[in-house]
């Protein structure tokens, strides 16, 4: 009897050490998978907060093309209209013959004071 007793002993006992190293196994892969998962959800907040900062810069740079691509059309558009004027001949070769003759007697105008 007292074998028995003592093989049942020796059972329990190697029970208890398995039941107890499993619960120290898994004790150690829950906290592992703890610290993994805060490690991760930082990483992922971190991801977020740039892809919002990015977001924002996109926004900002989608208006500052808009208002470039408006400008670019005012631009055209003042090109075009004044394209389709006709341009005066007639008064810049007068303005430019008067330019020479005044040019001419300023010149003359000096010559005559330096002298």
């Amino acid at each position: 009897m007292e074998k028995i007793e003592r093989n049942d002993k020796d059972a329990a006992q190697k029970a208890k050490l398995i039941f107890l190293s499993l619960a120290a196994l898994v004790t150690i892969l829950l906290v592992v998978s703890f610290v993994y998962a805060t490690k991760t959800r930082t990483e992922r907040n971190a991801l977020r907060q740039e892809l919002e900062a990015t977001k924002q810069d996109n926004a900002k740079l989608s208006q500052w093309l808009e208002e470039r691509t408006q400008e670019v059309e005012a631009l055209k558009k003042q090109v075009e209209k004044l394209q389709s004027q006709p341009k005066p001949k007639a008064a810049s070769k007068k303005k430019s013959i008067l330019t020479k003759k005044s040019a001419k007697s300023a010149k003359s105008s000096k010559s005559k004071k330096s002298k």
